[in-house]
């Protein structure tokens, strides 16, 4: 029985449909027989009356996969595909292996769309080179079918691969160029999930007003539309641009609303980010260390009671600011040990996460130069120099700057 009779004889019996009613008057009944058996190929013409008749495209007839033995596969794909992030062991692996069989057989379907998405995705992972072939073929199907908004989630997913390289344009030509290939607008989680990608992409690379645009844009989407997907990002992001914006009525406003977020939607992540929030401003702009060090040592706090675990004081996220406190409580040789032990984390990518990041290299040099170690002080504060010089224009880049420039000058002088 070859593929054609096979496919049409398991989506009969599926649909429960007889060989007469299947047949009808286009086809007869032996001739049908003839072409489940393998024994007759049926013509364009016939084959594409069996599918009308069977409520497929031809092309699910010519595949070596049923309809149901694809939506099998993909369903046991999207519970693997599900698994968080912290909690990942070798779920992609599995993902591969679970489609690789049938990926380059797939034809024209949804579940074949899905499936291909997804094995794109693991595959890039897994840092496989074909992984955009399938990418490809995936977000033609989506089109055909006109799922754009499904095509649309797989074109940022390619976005933010360039993201997290560090190709701050690209990612965003990518994005934007997507956008632009449709007329009509996409459902509401995916029109917030643009919105949000774009102000994060166009602040990467240094267009702030056009970032507060498309921020403003998010907020107003989604208060419009009554739904909070990515409403605390957003609020977090607004939040930081006002910082380096200068603005404080719109910085104290967007922090509120990450407070007010936390308590609406009992997120203690998000009142513990707050905290993180207040206590980053005033080391790094107001220099009250005081109020600084109260609000790390609150994160930490709210941070415990999020995680349902005693966080160690190693959290990177405490380590910075809470080494950063204590220098501007002159607190030196409490301060340098904290900064030594903090290590710039791998998943950070845009560069406002890098150049606060960056901050720690400034603040080891200031350490060791109160502690009369030049030496050291001019090797860190080189570090940072070097990694921040090629982002964009921030407070932070300017503090980095100007602290190598200041103990390069006094070394020099010596």
């Amino acid at each position: 029985m070859d593929t054609i009779g096979l496919r049409i004889r398991q989506l009969r019996k599926e649909q429960k449909l007889t060989l007469e009613t299947l047949a009808g008057s286009k086809l007869t009944k032996g001739m049908l027989s003839l072409i489940e058996n393998g024994k007759a190929q049926p013509s364009m013409e016939s084959l594409s009356y069996i599918a009308q008749q069977l409520g497929v495209e031809s092309s699910e007839l010519m595949e070596d996969f049923s309809p149901t033995e694809k939506r099998s596969v993909l369903e046991k794909a999207e519970k693997l595909f599900k698994v968080g992030f912290s909690d990942l062991a070798d779920e992609h692996e599995q993902i591969v292996e679970l489609i690789k069989p049938m990926a380059d057989k797939l034809t024209l379907s949804y579940e074949s769309a899905r499936l291909l998405d997804i094995f794109s995705r693991s595959a890039h992972h897994l840092k496989h080179e074909d992984w955009e072939i399938h990418y490809n073929r995936a977000i033609k199907m989506y089109e055909q079918l006109h799922l754009y908004n499904q095509s649309a989630s797989l074109v940022l997913f390619k976005g933010m691969i360039q993201f997290n390289a560090h190709n701050y344009e690209e990612a965003l030509t990518i994005i934007m160029q997507e956008q632009a290939r449709f007329d009509s607008p996409f459902d509401a989680i995916t029109t917030i999930e643009y919105l949000y990608c774009e102000s994060l992409l166009f602040s990467a690379v240094g267009n702030y007003e056009q970032a507060q645009i498309k921020m403003t844009e998010g907020l107003n989407f989604a208060k419009e539309e009554r739904i909070f997907y990515r409403i605390d990002d957003l609020y977090r992001l607004a939040c930081f641009q006002a910082m380096i914006n200068g603005n404080e009525e719109e910085r104290s406003y967007y922090l509120m609303k990450v407070r007010q977020y936390g308590e609406f939607a009992e997120n203690k992540f998000s009142t513990a980010i707050a905290e993180y929030l207040e206590a980053h401003f005033h080391n790094s702009y107001t220099k009250d260390y005081l109020k600084a060090n109260v609000h790390i040592e609150r994160f930490l706090e709210l941070g415990n009671e999020f995680s349902g675990e005693t966080l160690m004081k190693d959290n990177n996220h405490y380590l910075l600011e809470k080494g950063k406190a204590l220098y501007g409580l002159g607190q030196v040789k409490e301060a340098l040990p904290i900064l030594m032990k903090y290590e710039i984390p791998s998943y950070l990518h845009h560069p406002y996460d890098l150049s606060t990041a960056y901050e720690v290299y400034s603040y080891r040099a200031l350490c060791y130069v109160q502690l009369g170690n030049q030496e050291k002080a001019l090797n860190e504060a080189k570090i940072g120099y070097d990694l921040i010089i090629q982002l964009p224009d921030t407070p932070y880049k300017k503090f980095i700057i100007q602290t190598y420039i200041d103990l390069k000058t006094s070394s020099d002088s010596l």
